[in-house]
């Protein structure tokens, strides 16, 4: 099966290449902004035969208005209380 041609609007845009880290710290980090805007944080570690993914939305309490502190942990609760495991 092969896998359809992307066009170069699809590819990703380098943001930063390199990070600051610890000196013992042998992964390389990029940072990169997909065609959609999405930005991806990419480490590689020349040490594991292993790979992973891991996604942040970037919500939370540091996006709770000032005049309502605590309205993603309320909410947070609300979506469980939706789920069958809940009810």
């Amino acid at each position: 099966m092969s896998l359809p041609q992307r066009s170069a609007s699809t590819r990703a845009s380098v943001l930063t290449d390199g990070m600051e880290k610890p000196l013992l710290d042998n992964r390389t980090y990029r940072v990169v902004r997909l065609a959609n805007d999405l930005e991806a944080l990419l480490i590689h570690d020349p040490d594991t035969d292993k790979a992973s993914a891991a996604m942040d939305v970037n919500i939370g309490s540091f996006s709770d208005a000032d005049d309502m502190p605590g309205m993603a942990h309320a909410v947070e609760h609300l979506l469980f209380m939706g789920t069958e495991k809940v009810r």
